[in-house]
C-alpha cells in the first residue's frame, strides 16, 4: 500500500457488479488517475508487467490521490476483471460522475459544439463516439438516461480514457434538452439516411448540436421534427450504411475541418 490515508472501498457503491466495476489496461487506468476527475476506489497491479517509468508514475498518482495500491499476480488480476488483456493494471471504480445539465448549459455559448445521442446502446460504439468527441474538441455529450449504454468499463476502454475529460450529461427528457440547446443558439443537425444534405455542404462553423441516432431505430421522429438540418454522409460501394460510431467520427471531423479553415 502507498500513502497515509487511503480511500476505503469496502461497502462503497460500485460502477457495476464486483467483476464489472474494474477498468483495466495501462492507458485506461493511468489516464483516469492523471485526470483526477473519477478517482478509483483502489488500484491493483502486477509490477512485473510494468516498466520503471510507468511504475514510478503509478506510485506517485495513487499517493497523491490517497488510493490503496495492492500488488497481485497477473492470473489473479484476470480473475478479478474477467479479462487477460489487463496489462498488469486494474482500477476498481465507483459510479461514473456525470456532469450536471444546468452547469454544462451555463458554460455553452453560441459557438459551442456538442453531441446529442439518441440511445446508442453498444458500449464500444458509445466509447468510440466519446473518443471522437474529445479528439475533435467538442464541448459536451448529452445522452438519454434510459435506452442508452451507460459509462462502464468497456465504454471507458473503448474511449481510451476520453470519459475523464468530456462533460457527459444524462438527459431525462431528450426533446426538452434539444429545445434548450436551440435556445442557446445552437443549430440541431441530425444525421440520418434520409438527410438531404452532405455534411460538407452545410455550415457547421456556427454553434452546432450533432444528433446521432440509435443503431437500429435511428433518431426519434420528435427529434427529427425539431432539427434544423438533416445530413446524410455520401456512400459508395456495396454496403449502404455506417454504424453510429463511424458516422459520428466523420461528422465530428467535418465540423472541426470547417472551423479550422476559418
Amino acid at each position: 500500500m502507498v500513502g497515509r490515508k487511503k480511500r476505503r472501498s469496502k461497502g462503497a457503491e460500485l460502477l457495476g457488479s464486483h467483476q464489472k466495476c474494474w477498468i483495466w489496461g495501462r492507458h485506461a487506468v493511468l489516464e483516469t488517475l492523471r485526470a483526477g476527475r473519477w478517482p478509483p476506489l483502489e488500484v491493483t497491479v502486477d509490477p512485473t508487467w510494468l516498466d520503471d517509468a510507468v511504475q514510478s508514475e503509478l506510485t506517485k498518482l495513487v499517493a497523491l490521490q490517497q488510493i490503496t495500491l495492492t500488488e497481485m499476480s497477473g492470473p489473479d488480476l484476470s480473475r478479478l476483471c474477467g479479462a487477460t488483456e489487463h496489462q498488469g493494471l486494474l482500477a476498481k471504480m465507483p459510479p461514473y460522475p456525470y456532469a450536471s445539465m444546468e452547469m454544462v448549459l451555463k458554460k455553452l455559448h453560441g459557438g459551442s459544439a456538442v453531441l446529442v445521442l439518441a440511445g446508442v446502446q453498444d458500449p464500444f460504439n458509445f466509447g468510440s463516439i466519446l473518443r471522437s468527441a474529445d479528439v475533435f474538441g467538442f464541448d459536451a455529450v448529452f445522452v438519454p438516461s434510459k435506452g442508452q449504454a451507460s459509462v462502464s468499463a468497456h465504454v471507458t476502454r473503448s474511449s481510451v480514457g476520453a470519459v475523464n475529460y468530456l462533460d457527459i450529461v444524462q438527459m431525462e427528457e431528450p426533446l426538452d434538452c434539444c429545445r434548450r440547446l436551440k435556445t442557446l443558439g445552437l443549430q440541431l443537425v441530425a444525421a440520418t439516411e434520409k438527410g438531404e444534405h452532405a455534411p460538407a455542404h452545410v455550415n457547421l462553423q456556427s454553434g452546432t448540436a450533432l444528433l446521432i441516432g440509435n443503431e437500429g431505430t435511428g433518431i426519434p421522429v420528435e427529434l427529427l421534427e425539431i432539427s434544423d438540418l438533416q445530413v446524410c454522409i455520401p456512400l459508395q460501394g456495396h454496403i449502404n450504411s455506417l454504424n453510429a460510431a463511424v458516422a459520428a467520427g466523420i461528422l465530428c471531423y467535418e465540423l472541426r475541418r470547417q472551423r479550422e479553415s476559418l
